[in-house]
């Protein structure tokens, strides 16, 4: 039970906008939360949902059902799982009205666009005049939604009560990945990361746990992932992680590679397609294989002799230049 607390504590994590702190409730846990706003609270039912509102925002709360039910059918097939539960939807209308919620105890800080709550599995999404934005919130969060349905679904069906969860940053860079197409904003900060050389790689992601950069690093992994390896190892590595102790050994299954080899091959990707000279050109490391280390090794010449190929090469192998 300790490990499922720990881990299934990240999928309360909001999806953030332009914000590299990461929303965390007990923070501001103890501390008064004052609301202003009386809310006079109605409900939508629709086959899967049921939609809170307040009278002021029916149309709102109208065209987020449609947005809802219609995404409910898209990860049914994604993600290859039926939740068999209406899943309660709260929607404010303003971002105002978002902070004052009880659905958590804690202070939400402005950047915050949505959270999903996995004790009573609620998600709470408010809009702020933006319906594209409004839409990819909802996607985004009926995506952990799922996420946390399937595993606990597999875990369960296995009587399995220690189970290990996805890490953070595959769970919101795939809530990210399959709500919305990798835009301008996410180019730019991977871009930016590359050129100033502070990207990083998955083996030491936990240094930016829960800022934006995570986000958007976790989204383009996926990305390249579904690109290279085919996007149906990421429902793979959600359909066998009961298997192990460590999601990196599941990555390891799964992908081919653990994190360092995955790092090499993903890192050295974004610098070919960053760096300008290395556009057509190459690290020797990265199209060569390797055929001493010992010692000192200088001028390799390629030498046929017959049929015999040789690469000869001054050495110190003998303690002399040979």
């Amino acid at each position: 039970m300790p490990s499922i607390k720990r881990n299934i504590n990240i999928l309360i994590i909001a999806l953030i906008f332009l914000s590299v702190n990461t929303f965390c409730q007990s923070f501001y846990f103890g501390r008064n939360k004052v609301q202003y706003t009386q809310f006079d609270w109605h409900i939508l039912k629709t086959d899967h949902f049921d939609i809170y509102y307040y009278p002021e925002m029916i149309d709102i709360a109208e065209k987020g059902a449609k947005y809802a039910e219609d995404c409910y059918y898209n990860l049914q097939a994604r993600f290859n799982h039926t939740i068999n539960h209406k899943i309660p939807l709260i929607f404010y209308s303003s971002q105002l009205h978002f902070q004052q919620t009880n659905i958590t105890p804690g202070f939400i800080p402005e950047g915050v666009g949505g959270f999903f709550e996995f004790i009573k599995g609620r998600v709470v999404i408010p809009s702020n005049g933006d319906i594209n934005l409004f839409k990819k919130v909802i996607t985004h969060e009926l995506i952990h939604v799922f996420t946390y349905s399937k595993l606990l679904t597999i875990y369960k069906n296995r009587d399995m009560f220690n189970a290990e969860f996805p890490p953070l940053w595959f769970i919101e860079g795939l809530a990210e990945f399959w709500s919305s197409e990798w835009n301008s904003q996410g180019e730019m900060m991977i871009k930016d990361a590359v050129l100033f050389n502070y990207i990083i790689g998955l083996k030491n992601i936990w240094l930016i746990e829960g800022s934006f950069l995570m986000y958007k690093e976790g989204e383009y992994i996926l990305k390249y992932i579904a690109e290279k390896y085919g996007e149906d190892k990421i429902l793979l590595l959600i359909e066998n992680l009961w298997k192990y102790s460590r999601f990196e050994n599941c990555f390891k299954e799964i992908i081919g590679k653990n994190y360092d080899e995955f790092d090499i091959e993903w890192l050295y990707y974004l610098k070919k397609k960053y760096y300008p000279q290395l556009d057509k050109n190459d690290f020797s490391s990265q199209i060569s294989k390797t055929i001493v280390r010992q010692g000192y090794n200088f001028k390799p010449t390629y030498y046929k002799s017959g049929d015999n190929e040789f690469i000869v090469y001054v050495a110190n192998k003998t303690g002399y230049s040979s």
